[in-house]
C-alpha cells in the first residue's frame, strides 16, 4: 500500500511539472504579445510624427529618414516576435528527456535509505560530532531536495532524535538542528509537536555563539511565518527577545527588535503580557533611528483602532517617550542626547495623523509639556525642539542664517536680520495639498498650547543663533496662520498681545528694546513680502542644469529697480553735450583694451541714452562706439569669449544682452549687425562643430566643451536667444545661417549634450518660428536623457505662459506619449495632466484624441481629465469607457485610491522614508507624492460635467455610499475590511462633493453632518483622519463652505470669495479626543487558573533557597544580593548545581519571569556543569511531568496580588483562548527576606511555555 501510494505521489509530481511547463510556455507566449503591442505603438508613434511633419506648414520638422528607418526596425522586431511565438507554440507540453525518467521509485528508496541511515546516525551516542554534522547536512539537503520529507519517515521521530543534537557541546551541531528544526516546519501541526520536545533555543548565549543565536533566531521568525503559528509563540519566547533587545550592544538586537515588532502587530494580546509594548515605547528613546522608525510605525498601528488600543497603557507608556522633555527641569537627569531621540521619536508621531490625535490626549498633556520646555533657559534643548518644528511644518532655515551666526554678535542685529530677509526670494515651496491642510489643524493645536508665547520668550534668548532662529519660526508661521487658518484665529496670533506689552513696558529697558526690535523685524518682513513677487519661481531646469551661469531677467529689489527705473529715465532725457562726455569717458573710443574701459558709465548708456532710438542711430552713424563694443563680443577676438567665469563679470552679459535688444529695435542697428562680423563668426563657430561643415578645428573650437563650462562662451546662446525674441531678429539667424548650425548641432554624435540643454533653454518660443521645430527634433533625439529634459522644459514653458502653447506645446507632448522610454512618456503624461487645468489646453488635448492603452494605469490621469469636459466625456462614452470604468470603481478600484492616498501621504509626511528612500523610475507614486494637486478621482471628474451628474444618478452609486456612511456613523468597526471600504466611500464623497455640481447631491442627501459626527466620535483614528481630509475635499466650493460653517468647521478667509480646500473645527476638543480605554496587558484579566503546586517535599531547605534567588534575579532592585548568596552557595555546595531536579525548576521560573540576559547568562553558567546525556535529556522530561499538575481547576483572583508562604513555592497555569496547547504560570513568586520572613516583593505572573526554555 505504501509502495502504491508513493507511486501515487510520483505520478502527481510529474503531472505538476509537466502543468508548470505548460504556464511557463503560456505565460513566454504572453510576453511575447506584449512586446508586439509595444512596438506596434511605436511604429503607430513613429507613422504620426511622419504625418505632423507632412502637414506642418514650415516643411518637415524631422528628419524623415531616421523615422522611417525607426519604422523599419520595428517591422523587423515584430516579425522576429512572431517567429518566436511560433516557436514556442510547435513546443510539446512535456518534456521528452523526463519521459524515461519515470522509475522513480528507485529515488525514493535511495532516500529512504539515506534518511533511515540518518536517524540511525542520530540515535548513536559515540557519534562524534564532524559525524553529526554530516548528518545534519545530509538531512538539510534531503528536505531541501523533496520539499517534504514525511513521505519517507515519520515526523515525530525525527524530532525525537533530534532532542540530543539540540544540547550537544559543538556550537556548530546545535546551529545545524535549529537550521535543521527550520526546514521542518510545515504547518503549525509541526510547531505544536516541535513544543512537545522541549526543545533548548539558545538566544541568550554570547557573541561567540552567534551562529547559533542566528539560526535560533530564524527558526522563531518561521514559527511566525507559518499561517496561524504566531498564536502558538509561547510567552517565553517573547521573554528572550525583550532581554536581547535590551542589552544594547547586542548584534542581534534589531533583528530581535523586528521580531517583536512583527509580534505585536500579530499578536498583540501576546506581547502586551509580556511587557513588549513597553520596551517598544522605550525602544524608540534609544535609538539608532531606523529602530525608532520601525517601533513607530508599530504604535501607530496599534493606537489606531480600539481593539489593539486596548493593550497600551493610557497614561503611562506615552510618558516614556515625554520623560526626556520632562528631564529638562532636572539638572542631574538631563540627557541632551535622550532629548534628541525623544524629539524625534515625537516627530515621528506627529507625522501620522493617529500619532497627532495620541499626542493630544488628556487635553493636550504632551504637546504642553514639549512647548512649556521651550521656556526654560536651556540652550541645546530649545535647538533640538525648534529644529523639530521646523522639521515638522517642513520649513527649512534660511541659507543665510549661518553666515549670520558666523558673524559672532553677542547680541540680535535686528537690522542685520531684516536685510538677509529682504534678500532673500520669496519663493514658496509646492507642497501637496493635504499637507498643507495637516498643518492647518497642526497650527491651531500648537497656537491652543502657547507655542508663540513660548516662542517669543525664546526670542529673548541670550545666545543669537537660538534668538534668531525663535524670531525666523514666529515669522514662518505667522505665514502658515495667514494661509491655513480662519481669521478669527489670524487676528489673535498677528496681535502679538505679550510682544506690544514687553514693547511698552518702561520698567525693564532691556525688555522693551529687543521686543521693540523684533515688532520692527515683523514689520519690516511683512512690508517687503507685500512689495515683492509672490509668484512662486519654478525655474527648476535652472536648479538642474548649470551650464548657464546667469539669467537675464532676474528678480530684483524694489529699491533697486526704483534706482535703475530713474537712471533710465534721467539717462533717457540728457542733453547731447553731456551723452558726448559719457561717451569719451568710457575709454571706447580711446583704447581698445576693454579692460581699460569704464564699464559702469557704458551699462547706464545702454540702459538710458541708447535706448532712444534716434540717439542710438546717430551714435552708429557719427562714431565707432557701437562698433568697438560689438568687436568686443566677438567669438574671434577673443576677449568676451576668454572671460573666465566669476562673480564680477556678470555685467559684461548684461550690456550684452541690452545691446542686442536696443540694436534689433532700431533699422540702423539691424543694418549694423547685418554688416559686423559679430553674428557671422558666431555662426562659424558654431559649424566648427559640425564633422561635415569643412572648417573643423578641434584646437581652435570656440564651443568646445572646456570652454563652455570656464568661460563666458556659454553666453554666445543667450544672445541668440534674445535675437529670436523678434521677428528682425529671427531673420538676422536666418540669414547668417546661425538656425542651420543649430540644426546640426542637434544632430550630433559626439555626446554634446551640454550644447543641447544651452540651446533648448536659451532659445525664446513665444513666436512661431525655428526655435519651435528645434525644441520639436531635440524631444525626438536618440539620447533619453535628452528627450526627458526637452520633455521636462516644456513644463517650464507651460508655466511661465509662452503664446500658443494649447496649440504646438499640447502637439509635442502628445507625441511624448509614444516614446520608447517610460521616463519620457511618464513625464509628458505629468505635464499634461497640469496644462489641463487650462480648459484650452484640455480641449486641444482631446481634439488630437491620443492613443494611450499602451501607457496603462499611468494613462489614467489623462484619461480622468477628459472625463472632466463635456467634449471629453462624449469622447470616452462613445467606447464605453465611463461605464466600464464606473464599475470598476465602485467594485475595486475605490479601495485602490484609498491605499494610494495612504501611501502618498505616508510618504509625504514621514519623517525618514522620505529621506531614505532610494528613486524608482517606475513607481507611479514617486511623482504624485510630490504634486501640490489631489490624486485624481473618477467620481469627483465625473462629476464636473451634467452628463456625468446625470450618470450618476442613473447608476445609484452616491446613494449605496450615503447609507453605508450613514449605517457606521453610530457603530464600531472592528473588522479591516469594513475600515477599508467606509474609507473608500468617505473619499468618493469628498470628492463628489469637492465640484459644484456634486457639493449639490451632498447637501440634499444631509451627508455632511453625519461625516462630521463620525469625525468626532469614530473610535478608528485614521478614519478620524480620513474624514478630516474629506471635508478639506467639500470646503473646496462656497456651498460646501457655508454647509461646513452651519456644522461647527471654519475655513480661512480668502479675497476676491476665493475659497480653498481647508478647513478645521471651530472646537478642537470635540475633534480631537479619544475615548479612555480600559487596559487589558494585565494578567488579572484572565478569566480561568489552573493551579501546580511545587510542594515543599520535593526540595530541600538549599534547593528552595536557590530556587527563590533565582527569582529574586527577576528584580533589578534584590538581583545583586541574590546573585551573591547563590555564587556562595555553589562554592560552598556545588552538587546542588548539577541537579536536573533542582534545573526543571529553574527552567520554570525563568519561563515564567522577564530577567535581563545578564541574569539569563549568569544562571546558565551556575547550572554549566550538568552534563546533557541522552539519560539527563529524558529525566528532564520526567521531572517536568511530575512537577506540573495539569489539571485544571477553577479559581478566582479577587485581589491584583497573591502571597505565598515561606514554606510553598506556587506555580499556576492560564488557559488562553487562541492556544491548543497547555501552558503554566506563576501567580506569585516572593522574595523572602532570610532573618524575619517578611515579604518584599510581589512578582507580576506571566505566561509560560511548557517544554520551551530558552537559555
Amino acid at each position: 500500500m505504501d509502495d502504491f501510494d508513493n507511486l501515487m505521489d510520483i505520478k502527481d509530481k510529474n503531472f505538476l511539472a509537466h502543468q508548470k511547463l505548460k504556464e511557463e510556455k503560456a505565460a513566454a507566449i504572453s510576453k511575447l504579445q506584449e512586446k508586439i503591442k509595444i512596438e506596434e505603438k511605436i511604429k503607430a508613434g513613429a507613422e504620426l510624427m511622419l504625418q505632423v511633419s507632412e502637414t506642418s506648414q514650415k516643411g518637415d520638422t524631422i528628419e524623415r529618414s531616421k523615422v522611417e528607418q525607426r519604422i523599419e526596425e520595428a517591422n523587423k522586431k515584430i516579425n522576429q516576435l512572431m517567429k518566436k511565438i511560433e516557436f514556442f507554440k510547435n513546443l510539446p507540453d512535456h518534456k521528452e528527456e523526463e519521459q524515461p525518467k519515470k522509475p522513480r521509485r528507485i529515488d525514493h528508496k535511495e532516500i529512504q535509505a539515506q534518511v533511515e541511515e540518518c536517524l540511525s546516525n542520530l540515535e548513536n551516542e559515540l557519534l562524534e560530532p564532524v559525524q553529526q554534522l554530516e548528518t545534519l547536512n545530509k538531512l538539510i539537503g534531503i528536505c531541501r531536495l523533496v520539499g517534504d520529507i514525511r513521505i519517507f519517515t515519520h515526523i515525530k521521530t525525527l524530532l525525537d532524535s533530534l532532542r540530543y543534537t539540540v544540547v550537544s557541546k559543538t556550537k556548530e551541531v546545535r546551529a545545524n538542528t535549529f537550521r535543521l528544526l527550520r526546514y521542518l516546519v510545515y504547518d503549525k501541526n509541526i510547531i505544536c509537536t516541535m513544543l512537545a520536545f522541549n526543545y533548548d533555543i539558545s538566544l541568550i548565549r554570547d557573541n561567540k555563539f552567534e551562529i547559533e543565536r542566528t539560526q535560533a533566531l530564524k527558526l522563531v521568525r518561521k514559527f511566525i511565518d507559518t499561517p496561524k503559528g504566531v498564536k502558538l509563540i509561547p510567552q517565553s519566547i517573547v521573554y528572550i527577545l525583550i532581554s536581547v533587545i535590551e542589552q544594547l550592544d547586542d548584534k542581534l538586537r534589531p533583528l530581535c527588535m523586528e521580531t517583536l515588532n512583527e509580534l505585536a502587530i500579530r499578536n498583540v494580546k501576546l506581547v502586551a503580557s509580556c511587557g513588549g509594548i513597553k520596551i517598544i515605547f522605550s525602544a524608540m528613546t534609544e535609538g539608532p533611528m531606523y529602530l525608532t522608525e520601525m517601533n513607530m510605525l508599530t504604535v501607530i498601528y496599534l493606537l489606531d483602532t480600539e481593539k489593539t488600543r486596548n493593550y497600551i497603557k493610557p497614561e503611562v507608556d506615552l510618558e516614556i517617550i515625554i520623560s526626556a522633555f520632562i528631564d529638562v527641569y532636572s539638572k542631574n537627569n538631563y540627557s541632551e542626547e535622550q532629548l534628541k531621540l525623544s524629539s524625534k521619536a515625537i516627530l515621528a508621531l506627529f507625522k501620522s495623523w493617529t500619532g497627532m490625535t495620541y499626542l493630544c490626549f488628556q487635553d493636550k498633556r504632551a504637546i504642553n509639556i514639549i512647548v512649556e520646555t521651550l521656556r526654560i533657559s536651556r540652550s541645546e534643548a530649545r535647538k533640538t525642539l525648534l529644529q523639530m518644528i521646523f522639521d515638522l511644518f517642513q520649513l527649512k532655515v534660511p541659507k543665510w542664517f549661518n553666515e549670520l551666526i558666523k558673524s559672532k554678535k553677542k547680541s540680535i542685529d535686528i537690522n542685520s536680520l531684516i536685510a538677509k530677509k529682504k534678500e532673500e526670494k520669496v519663493n514658496e515651496e509646492k507642497k501637496l495639498h493635504f499637507i498643507n491642510h495637516y498643518h492647518s489643524i497642526l497650527l491651531l493645536v500648537f497656537k491652543e498650547s502657547g507655542l508663540f508665547e513660548a516662542l517669543l520668550e525664546v526670542a529673548k534668548d541670550e545666545q543669537p543663533a537660538i534668538a534668531y532662529k525663535a524670531i525666523i519660526l514666529i515669522d514662518e508661521l505667522l505665514m502658515l496662520c495667514n494661509k491655513l487658518l480662519p481669521v478669527r484665529h489670524t487676528i489673535q496670533l498677528c496681535s502679538l498681545p505679550t510682544l506690544f506689552k514687553n514693547a511698552t513696558n518702561f520698567e525693564d529697558e532691556v525688555l522693551r528694546h529687543s521686543a521693540n526690535d523684533t515688532l520692527s523685524y515683523f514689520n519690516n518682513i511683512k512690508i517687503n513680502k507685500a512689495k515683492s513677487i509672490t509668484a512662486q519661481q519654478m525655474d527648476e531646469i535652472e536648479k538642474k542644469d548649470k551650464i548657464i551661469l546667469y539669467k537675464i531677467n532676474e528678480t530684483k529689489g524694489r529699491t533697486q529697480r526704483q534706482i535703475e527705473n530713474v537712471k533710465m529715465i534721467m539717462g533717457y532725457n540728457i542733453d547731447e553735450t553731456h551723452f558726448r562726455n559719457l561717451i569719451t569717458d568710457t575709454q571706447v573710443l580711446t583704447d581698445k583694451d576693454f579692460t581699460k574701459w569704464n564699464w559702469n558709465i557704458i551699462q547706464d548708456l545702454i540702459k538710458g541714452p541708447l535706448m532712444n532710438h534716434k540717439r542710438l542711430e546717430e551714435t552708429i552713424k557719427t562714431t565707432k562706439f557701437i562698433k568697438r563694443i560689438i568687436s568686443f563680443y566677438r567669438p574671434l577676438s577673443h576677449q568676451f569669449s576668454d572671460i573666465l567665469k566669476k562673480k564680477n563679470v556678470k555685467n559684461y552679459v548684461e550690456i550684452g544682452c541690452e545691446l542686442i535688444t536696443n540694436l534689433v529695435a532700431t533699422g540702423e542697428g539691424i543694418r549694423l549687425l547685418s554688416e559686423n562680423k559679430f553674428l557671422q563668426q558666431i555662426s562659424e563657430c558654431l559649424l566648427q562643430l559640425d564633422p561635415f561643415s569643412g572648417i573643423t578645428d578641434q584646437n581652435q573650437q570656440i564651443f568646445s566643451k572646456e570652454r563652455m563650462e570656464k568661460t563666458l562662451t556659454s553666453e554666445y546662446f543667450t544672445f541668440i536667444g534674445i535675437l529670436s525674441k523678434s521677428i528682425d531678429g529671427i531673420k538676422l539667424l536666418e540669414k547668417f545661417k546661425i538656425f542651420h548650425a543649430l540644426y546640426c548641432i542637434t544632430e550630433l554624435r559626439n555626446g554634446r549634450e551640454d550644447l543641447i540643454r544651452t540651446i533648448v533653454t536659451s532659445l525664446d518660443y513665444n513666436i512661431n518660428s525655428h526655435s519651435r521645430i528645434i525644441l520639436s527634433k531635440i524631444m525626438t533625439s536618440t539620447y533619453k536623457h535628452t528627450r526627458l529634459f526637452a520633455t521636462d522644459y516644456l513644463q517650464y514653458l507651460l508655466r511661465s505662459g509662452v503664446n500658443d502653447f494649447w496649440d504646438w506645446g499640447i502637439r509635442y507632448l502628445s507625441i511624448q506619449l509614444y516614446d520608447p522610454a517610460i521616463e519620457v512618456s511618464k513625464k509628458a503624461v505629468i505635464i499634461l495632466d497640469e496644462a489641463c487645468n487650462n480648459s484650452k489646453n484640455l480641449e486641444s488635448l482631446v481634439k488630437l484624441s491620443p492613443n494611450l492603452e499602451h501607457l496603462g494605469e499611468n494613462a489614467n490621469v489623462l484619461l480622468f481629465r477628459f472625463l472632466s469636459s463635456t467634449l471629453g466625456f462624449q469622447y470616452l462614452s462613445d467606447f464605453g469607457f465611463v461605464e466600464k470604468k464606473m464599475d470598476e470603481w465602485f467594485e475595486i478600484k475605490n479601495e485602490d485610491y484609498v491605499m494610494k492616498m495612504e501611501l502618498i501621504l505616508e510618504r509625504a509626511f514621514n519623517t525618514f522614508t522620505s529621506k531614505n528612500r532610494s528613486p524608482d523610475v517606475n513607481d507611479v507614486m514617486e511623482e504624485e507624492a510630490l504634486s501640490s494637486e489631489i490624486l485624481p478621482h473618477f467620481y469627483g471628474e465625473l462629476t464636473k460635467t451634467p452628463q456625468g451628474c446625470s450618470l450618476l444618478e442613473r447608476k445609484g452609486h452616491l446613494k449605496h455610499f450615503v447609507d453605508f456612511i450613514r449605517t457606521y456613523s453610530n457603530k464600531n468597526i472592528m473588522s479591516t475590511s469594513k475600515i477599508l471600504k467606509l474609507k473608500s466611500v468617505l473619499w468618493a464623497v469628498g470628492h463628489i462633493g469637492s465640484t459644484k455640481n456634486g457639493i449639490s447631491f451632498l447637501i440634499e442627501e444631509g451627508i455632511v453632518k453625519n461625516i462630521i459626527q463620525l469625525a468626532e466620535n469614530s473610535t478608528i483614528l485614521s478614519i478620524k483622519g480620513t474624514c478630516f481630509f474629506v471635508l478639506g475635499l467639500i470646503a473646496n466650493t462656497s456651498k460646501g463652505c457655508i454647509k461646513l460653517k452651519e456644522c461647527g468647521w471654519e475655513t480661512p478667509f480668502l479675497p476676491y470669495n476665493q475659497v480653498v480646500s481647508y478647513c478645521v473645527p471651530r472646537e478642537t476638543s470635540k475633534f480631537l479626543k479619544i475615548p479612555k480605554w480600559d487596559f487589558y496587558g494585565s494578567i488579572i484579566n484572565n478569566d480561568f487558573l489552573y493551579d501546580i503546586n511545587i510542594q515543599k517535599k520535593m526540595y530541600d531547605d538549599t534547593e528552595l533557597k536557590i530556587l527563590k534567588n533565582i527569582g529574586s534575579l527577576s528584580n533589578h532592585i534584590l538581583s545583586n544580593a541574590s546573585s551573591k548568596a547563590l555564587s556562595k552557595i555553589r562554592i560552598e555546595k556545588p552538587e546542588y548545581f548539577s541537579s536536573v531536579k533542582l534545573l526543571v525548576g529553574v527552567y520554570i521560573i525563568m519561563s515564567t519571569y522577564h530577567y535581563r540576559i545578564t541574569a539569563r547568562r549568569f544562571i546558565y553558567e551556575l547550572f554549566e556543569g550538568v552534563n546533557y546525556t541522552r539519560e539527563t535529556v529524558l529525566s528532564i522530561e520526567e521531572y517536568l511531568k511530575s512537577s506540573l499538575n495539569v489539571s485544571p481547576q477553577k479559581s478566582t483572583i479577587e485581589n491584583s496580588q497573591t502571597t505565598q508562604s515561606t514554606n510553598d513555592l506556587t506555580v499556576s497555569k492560564l488557559k488562553q483562548e487562541d492556544r491548543n496547547e497547555k501552558t503554566i504560570s506563576l501567580v506569585s513568586t516572593c522574595s523572602v527576606d532570610n532573618n524575619n520572613g517578611v515579604v518584599k516583593q510581589v512578582l507580576k505572573p506571566q505566561h509560560v511555555q511548557i517544554g520551551f526554555n530558552l537559555d
